[in-house]
């Protein structure tokens, strides 16, 4: 039950960032379009960083604990989650005067498929074989939802650098997630929040200076709205978005960010009488189905069974495998994953397979336990994936299968 609720609370905590979001697109930041966007970005992230502040007392001693690998991830999250991202969308929120608004909103949903291609560069994973169809589908969707009517397309400038704006802060919002859930391995969710406006306001500070001489000249107005934001879509929404990430699988939060899309939508029809077209209408739907298979590919899949007895041929290419049943592996994708292994109330990281065996040329479901030796035929384990590695391999010889499961090795389990 304590499980169900921390999950519950993570996702309605994601879901009501999202909402903030939404009413920062459709309210607030359109009361902002007389400062350049930069010194938008800048005002926002310094006035956040300074109701922050306290985490860094409260939660200081954690910044031990970061790694190298996590600052840079950390500078990463600020960079493109916060300095690029927030320029970008602010750039192709003003290119369309705020009447396209739910556009610009819909095609931020390509996030997930920017975010898994990029673990596939950086983090070398491998595509869920049905991943090409749903990222083609997700840009036909994209397509629709972008041109009112697509038999008469006018590609002006506007129009193709407000796709070009939105699809970058996707791209950029898209890796913050990837990198925000790693940097939220050992340190509190609120540091985070801090460390990232922090860094994003040093990141700014230079191209926002070109501006500062027109600071005086900003209306009361500007500054009410940009107070606004802090408290709601910005400090406050980051807050209760690393809260909820930090609580609940990236996959799931990329669902509950659904809400972002759907309210805008709606918001920006009540309040500002906003329509979509038909067709943008079945793109929209197009789109966010097609990202939503997408993401639940590398949603974490649990499989329970007893270890069969093997043939022992583990110990011929230098990695000892726990057999299981075939039949169970029937809703998993063929290849490598990356996995958690439960034995006896012991967790285990572990490696596990389900495809071609070359030296049986029949399909196996294996998994190798990393550091464990024991004997466990007949015992239950639970496998829980992590990330899908690559597809599964016939090799020609003994040789080759072990190279292979020594790149496996070492590239899974490097950090």
């Amino acid at each position: 039950m304590q499980s169900k609720n921390k999950i519950f609370i993570g996702a309605l905590a994601v879901v009501v960032a999202a909402l903030f979001w939404s009413l920062d697109a459709i309210f607030l930041r359109p009361h902002l379009a007389s400062v350049p966007a930069t010194l938008v970005v800048f005002l926002e992230h310094g006035m956040g960083f300074i109701i922050l502040i306290p985490f860094l007392f409260i939660y200081g001693s954690e910044l031990k604990k970061i790694t190298k690998k996590q600052w840079l991830t950390i500078f990463w999250v600020a960079l493109f989650g916060g300095a690029l991202g927030t320029t970008f969308f602010t750039k192709a929120l003003f290119l369309t005067g705020f009447v396209d608004v739910s556009v610009v909103v819909l095609l931020q949903k390509f996030q997930p498929i920017f975010a898994i291609l990029l673990s596939a560069i950086i983090l070398r994973e491998r595509f869920h074989p049905k991943f090409y169809a749903y990222a083609t589908l997700a840009l036909i969707g994209g397509y629709f939802v972008t041109f009112k009517d697509p038999t008469s397309i006018n590609f002006g400038s506007a129009t193709i650098m407000m796709v070009v704006f939105s699809l970058l802060a996707a791209f950029s919002w898209g890796s913050s997630t990837t990198f925000g859930k790693y940097s939220l391995k050992n340190i509190n969710f609120g540091l985070l929040a801090t460390l990232r406006f922090g860094f994003t306001v040093l990141i700014m500070l230079f191209p926002a200076m070109t501006y500062f001489s027109t600071l005086p000249s900003v209306e009361t107005n500007v500054w009410i709205t940009l107070a606004i934001i802090v408290f709601t879509s910005g400090a406050v929404a980051m807050y209760l978005y690393y809260y909820g990430l930090k609580k609940i699988p990236a996959s799931l939060a990329t669902l509950c960010e659904l809400a972002w899309p759907f309210s805008a939508v709606i918001f920006d029809y009540i309040f500002n009488h906003n329509i979509l077209s038909t067709t943008q209408i079945m793109g929209a739907c197009i789109l966010l189905v097609a990202v939503t298979l997408a993401t639940r590919l590398n949603k974490t899949q649990t499989i329970s069974g007893i270890v069969l007895t093997g043939s022992n041929n583990g110990e011929k290419v230098g990695a000892r495998t726990a057999n299981l049943d075939i039949n169970l592996a029937k809703n998993l994708a063929k290849g490598l994953y990356a996995c958690k292994v439960e034995l006896e109330g012991i967790f285990y990281r572990g490696l596990m397979y389900y495809g071609i065996n070359s030296l049986t040329n029949k399909d196996c479901l294996e998994v190798h336990i990393l550091g464990f030796n024991g004997d466990i035929y007949g015992k239950s384990i639970t496998i829980s994936t992590e990330r899908y590695l690559r597809f599964p391999k016939k090799f020609k010889n003994v040789q080759e299968l072990s190279e292979q499961i020594k790149k496996d090795l070492s590239q899974s389990f490097s950090e």
